[in-house]
């Protein structure tokens, strides 16, 4: 079986576990924080979108690179998913961050969602940006990337990575964490 159809399939099969809707039944429903993002740990690395397109922003408040990159360290050790949520209008959603380096999301299909996004798409984008579209120290980059929603279609959203927006926010504020265990 091709990767990208055994990833559909565990998705599939954890989407639709008993384990999941325990823990939305339990108080912990993924969207019940108020930037519609929330952390779902796996067993297993996740690939759950399409390859990114990527193109030089110069409009963005570019990122530290070196941020950029402690960010990216950190991603490689990780496992799971994000479910990012549409909670209004048309705004960036920072899902990974450091002080000085932002990824944020922006769902394109207002009528899909939650948006799904595995550990390895967001490893991949930090990855081929810090490689092939730093200006010296300096990173200011975004794209579009296809990614599974939870009524198993695959819809765009746009990303982008540079300074976050406001308040310096760590990784782990920026999305509520939520256990999830997998079964083989």
């Amino acid at each position: 079986m091709a990767p990208s159809a055994t990833h559909t399939l565990v998705l599939f099969a954890l989407v639709s576990s008993p384990i999941v809707h325990a823990v939305s039944l339990s108080g912990l429903a993924p969207f019940n924080n108020i930037t519609g993002v929330s952390w779902s740990t796996s067993q297993a690395a996740l690939s759950t979108c399409d390859p990114a397109t990527f193109a030089y922003d110069l409009s963005l408040d570019a990122a530290d690179w070196r941020q950029c990159a402690a960010l990216h360290s950190e991603w490689t050790t990780e496992k799971g998913f994000f479910r990012v949520a549409r909670p209004d209008g048309r705004a960036y959603l920072p899902i990974v961050g450091e002080t000085d380096c932002s990824l944020a999301v922006e769902p394109l299909s207002p009528l899909l969602g939650p948006y799904i996004i595995g550990n390895k798409d967001i490893e991949n984008i930090l990855f081929k940006s810090l490689h092939d579209f730093s200006r010296g120290t300096l990173l200011a980059v975004n794209g579009t990337v296809k990614c599974d929603t939870g009524n198993g279609e695959r819809a765009p959203l746009a990303w982008k990575i540079s300074k976050a927006a406001g308040p310096a926010l760590r990784r782990i504020a920026l999305a509520k964490r939520v256990a999830v265990k997998m079964r083989a």
